[in-house]
């Protein structure tokens, strides 16, 4: 017998078997090693980095410097809502409550601060 195949109840044809096929992860498992703490951490802080490099590029300059530093901070807005809502959708390992913040901070986030606020 070929390696794979059971020796299962045979179809019409003698010695073709139905093969056997493993049974597949959910694909959620596949996708839950990217929304590790770690990874989490990395994206909150590189989008907190944006946030700031966009408020100091505004802050420092004038003319079009206003509007790369309002991309880098809506960029920035953009990573952390993304990373928190992402985290919440996808750790499900967590505790309801931390999911309901993070989602919770991640609107509040773009309602108060809001991703284009220098324009």
């Amino acid at each position: 017998m070929v390696s794979g195949q059971s020796s299962g109840p045979q179809g019409p044809y003698p010695g073709y078997g139905p093969v056997y096929q493993p049974m597949h992860k959910p694909t959620i498992e596949y996708v839950k090693p990217f929304a590790s703490d770690l990874i989490l951490a990395i994206g909150v802080v590189l989008g907190l980095f944006l946030l700031w490099l966009g408020t100091l590029i505004s802050g420092w300059t004038t003319g079009d410097g206003d509007k790369i530093g309002a991309t880098f901070f809506g960029l920035g807005m953009f990573f952390v809502t993304a990373v928190l809502f992402l985290g919440a959708l996808l750790r499900t390992d967590m505790e309801k409550a931390l999911r309901v913040i993070l989602v919770v901070v991640a609107a509040a986030l773009i309602i108060v601060v809001g991703y284009w606020h220098m324009f």
